[in-house]
Formats: C-alpha cells, structure tokens, sequence
C-alpha cells in the first residue's frame, strides 16, 4: 500500500458488474438472461479495456479509480475460486497504480454468483460466512494491491428495492426476508472489516450509503413524520451499526425530492416530486449534497463522496452534467470550509453503463460508449472536472 492517504481523492468511478461484460456467472445476468431485467451483454468490455478507461481517467487529473472485485468472477462455483480471475483483476490494479492513481476497490455491489442465489441469499444466516470466505480470499490474494475497501454499496437500498419492493433481483416483497437481510450486511460489513483489519491495518475500510436530500414538499406534520421515519430506516440505523466497525463514511449523493401526501400514478400515499425514470427531469440539486454532508458531519468520521452524478439521454454536450458538477463541488468546498472532514470525491461515472433496471437509457458517463462499436468519446464535462482538479490541487 502506498503512502499517499493524506491527499484529497479525485476519482471516478467503474462499477464491475456494470462494466466488464462476458460471463459473470451473477444473478443479475441470469435475470437479463431470462428477459426479466434488463440485458447485460458485454456492457463496455472493461474487462479488456481497462488500460484506455486507465488512461482517460488519468489524463482527467484523477488520482483515485474506484472499482470492484465481482464475487461471481472470483467464485464461479461454491468454494472454487478462480486463479486466472484473481491475476487478471491483479493486472488491472496494477494498471490503476501504473497511472498514478490510488485503487478504492468495493467487494459487493448488488449482484451475487448464482450458485450463492439458489442456495442461500442475502436473507439467510449462511449468507454471512460465505461472503466471509470470499473477503478473506480477495484480502489475501490482492490486499496488497489496494489502497481503499468499500466492503458494501449502497446496502440501504438493495434491501428497499429487492426485499421490499420487490423491483430487482431476487425480487422479493417480504419484510421479515427485508429484516434478516438487513441485519446479515451489518454482519457482513462487520465481519469483513475485521478480516481485512487482521492483515492491512492502515487501508481505510467503510460502507458507501445512498443518501439523497429529501425534504417535506407541503410542510406537514404528516409528510415530516414519514421522512423522519424513512430516514431513520434507510440511513441513520444503518450508520448506527456499523460506525465502530468503519474508518470513513461512504456518501452516495444525486438528487433531492420533496415528499407530498395524496394520489400519484392513480394511487394515494406518500409520493416523491421527483421523476426516478426519465433522467430528464431528474432534480438537478447540488444544494443537497451541502445538506447531507452537514447532516453525517454529526458523526464525526472522515467522508468520501463515492458517487455524485447526473443522467442524461444521450448527447457530447451534456450541458447539465457540466453544471451539476461545477454547483456539486461547490457546495462540497462550502461544508468543508465549514468544518465537515471531506477526504474525496468520486463523479460517476467515468464511461456510460450498464443501469441495473434502466438497462443502458441512463447515461452517466463523463465519456459516451458507443454501443455498437464501444468506442470512447469524452463528453464535455471531461474538460470540467479536469479544470476543477487542477484548480483544486493547486
């Protein structure tokens, strides 16, 4: 590991199962496969490409690469793991480091092998001790490789969109399988804080959590009670369980939207103003990451923003992306200038991929992937977040 930990993170961010493409052996991909979700193919082939995605990050100015180690790759079967897996991601963290930049590697981001989705799932009590034995390998076979762990991405909602809402693999409405899945990732998150602990010490270890600013629409005492409610559901009591087993905070920041009571889609209940499936009227908020950072600032941790981004359709000139990014970082400098203890942050992404029920319709990539030829081409908000880099590292 390099001493480099004192210096801000500039970063972008390359999901595995959303970039690699070729045949994970994930439950996301059977899923596509079946016509279920949306399909997955060879996504950007990162797999492959991994240099020239290396390369445009690095002449962006980004000194950090977050990535992650795809559990279905590393143990295609139960208690096999494959070696030529292991040295391949070897070569890709080695590539990461040849280009200047700190490896921030996550262990899990959603998907699952399937074998570990037939046999057990995240609600089952053994669910613990395999992903256990997966953490122990990757720490003693690329530990010595990686710089940053984000052992969990975005638990909150996987256990919302999965267990309870039944929207995304395994596609479950039950919340007692929501409760026991809920309670296994603070023991999976703990148990792999300590495993990696027992050998790399100094590596900063943590949780990225999905924490968007929501707000009360009307001001009622209903809708404020709902959002306290939803709040302490969704992040504070996840915070709370893990905070002495975590080095840093991992924030997850896009939007806001403001909560009414009434009827929406034909319906009447809690509704949010926000549009989650047209990345067109999506709320461009920037404020909102100022007031999220305020908030977790109360638990005195380090904070890295692990993503911060903005959709659009399609298109080089992606004006918006540019001006939520410039207002984002903004707002980011007002917090820490303010006292909040912000260690780096990470646009998503680097290149446009895969987005798990939206399939490719979301672009978030500072660069286009030509879905046909896979062609990399920046889009103009390169050129920003590189200006905002050079001017920050002054």
């Amino acid at each position: 590991m390099r001493n480099k930990k004192e210096k801000f993170l500039w970063g972008v961010v390359n999901i595995g199962s959303q970039t690699e493409g070729g045949q994970l052996h994930s439950d996301w991909l059977r899923w596509s496969q079946r016509g279920v979700v949306s399909e997955i193919g060879i996504s950007n082939d990162y797999w492959n490409r991994f240099s020239k995605d290396h390369e445009i990050a690095q002449s962006i100015g980004c000194n950090a690469l977050r990535i992650t180690i795809e559990w279905s790759r590393v143990e295609p079967q139960e208690g096999k793991f494959d070696k030529d897996v292991i040295e391949w991601y070897r070569k890709i963290l080695q590539n990461i480091r040849e280009c200047d930049m700190q490896v921030v590697v996550g262990l899990w981001h959603w998907s699952v092998p399937e074998w570990f989705e037939d046999r057990y799932g995240i609600h089952k009590k053994e669910s613990v001790k395999k992903f256990e034995l997966f953490v122990r390998y990757v720490r003693n076979e690329l530990g010595d490789m990686i710089d940053y762990v984000v052992i969990l991405n975005e638990p909150n909602v996987f256990v919302s969109t999965s267990y309870i809402l039944g929207e995304r693999p395994p596609f479950f409405r039950d919340l007692v399988k929501a409760f026991c899945a809920k309670r296994n990732l603070v023991k999976m998150h703990c148990s792999a804080y300590h495993i990696w602990k027992e050998k790399y010490s100094s590596v900063p270890v943590g949780t990225a959590f999905l924490w968007n600013h929501e707000f009360s629409a009307h001001n009622t005492f209903l809708q404020k009670g709902y959002l306290f409610f939803k709040k302490q559901c969704l992040m504070w009591w996840w915070i709370d369980k893990i905070l002495n087993y975590s080095d840093y905070l991992g924030i997850n920041y896009y939007t806001s939207d403001g909560l009414f009571f009434g009827k929406s889609g034909g319906r009447f209940g809690m509704h949010g103003i926000n549009n989650w499936n047209d990345p067109d009227v999506w709320k461009i908020f920037p404020k909102g990451l100022y007031h999220v950072l305020m908030q977790v600032d109360k638990y005195k941790k380090p904070i890295y923003i692990l993503e911060n981004g903005k959709p659009t359709v399609t298109g080089i000139d992606d004006w918006d992306r540019q001006k939520f990014l410039v207002q984002s970082i903004n707002y980011m400098k007002k917090a820490i200038a303010e006292g909040v203890n912000v260690k780096g942050y990470f646009h998503y992404s680097l290149c446009d991929s895969y987005e798990w029920t939206s399939g490719y319709d979301f672009k978030f990539g500072l660069v286009e992937i030509d879905r046909e030829t896979l062609k990399r081409k920046q889009r103009k908000s390169c050129d920003i977040y590189k200006k905002i880099i050079r001017e920050n590292e002054k």
